[in-house]
């Protein structure tokens, strides 16, 4: 497995919890769905989306099984475009869009962005 540094472990864990946010809506799940199949709660599986919790290693292979994503892939970091493509399939599915969660794609989007940066500027 390759070494990451910080820069892109943050970046993973933004990952992590924006494929899962995907696959969730696409999937038409709440978090509330997915916290009841795992054996926790919707607090918990919303930490995880805006990667503000790491979960164990269990609970995270509980999420992907839940939702269908492939464990193996999980710290395969992906480019800015990528990621900010997962952001904006987020954002159309949707189902109601408030200004507050409009707002959280646009910093998100604009995390991404300055940890991609900053990641740049590391390896210069």
């Amino acid at each position: 497995m390759q070494n990451y540094n910080d820069y892109e472990i943050d970046i993973l864990a933004l990952q992590i919890g924006c494929l899962i946010k995907f696959k969730r809506l696409e999937k038409n799940l709440s978090q509330e769905d997915i916290g009841l199949f795992i054996g926790s709660n919707a607090t918990m599986i919303g930490r995880v989306e805006r990667a503000e919790t790491s979960p164990s290693w269990q609970n995270l292979l509980k999420i992907f099984q839940a939702v269908g994503l492939d464990y193996e892939s999980l710290f395969q970091l992906k480019s800015l475009e990528e990621n900010l493509l997962i952001v904006e399939k987020c954002l159309k599915l949707e189902k109601k869009l408030t200004k507050e969660k409009q707002d959280y794609y646009n910093s998100l989007k604009k995390l991404l962005k300055d940890k991609y940066k900053d990641l740049n500027k590391k390896k210069a």
